[in-house]
């Protein structure tokens, strides 16, 4: 079940329970069919990559889930990932694409269901 309603999540923070709540609701979301597309902001970049997207445990599993289980995007900002100092191919493996903020305001415009963590 597909729907036509979009989410977007915005994660900055990178401790445990900011990741957790992001991934649940992100998994929620797509669980229900809607369009998901997770940012992933500052902190939360090295947080995510450092992760991994075959990881079993930790607080970003729920993100991970989500992805797989529709039609969720991961998506970490290029500032974040500069300020990181992670290496952009293993960024690159692990989310679905490395943008900036010209296309973070094109892709959520319109969008009114916005979560923040």
């Amino acid at each position: 079940m597909t729907s036509d309603r979009r989410i977007i999540v915005f994660l900055s923070r990178a401790d445990d329970a900011s990741l957790r709540v992001a991934g649940s609701c992100a998994l929620a979301a797509a669980a229900m069919g809607d369009r998901v597309d997770v940012f992933l902001l500052g902190g939360a970049v090295r947080a995510v990559i450092a992760a991994g997207d075959d990881s079993d445990d930790g607080a970003a599993r729920a993100l991970f889930q989500a992805r797989e289980a529709g039609n969720c995007r991961l998506l970490a900002c290029s500032a974040g990932l500069v300020e990181s100092g992670l290496d952009p191919g293993v960024a690159q493996e692990v989310v679905d694409a490395v943008i900036g903020w010209p296309t973070i305001l094109e892709w959520t415009r319109g969008v009114t269901d916005r979560f923040f963590f």
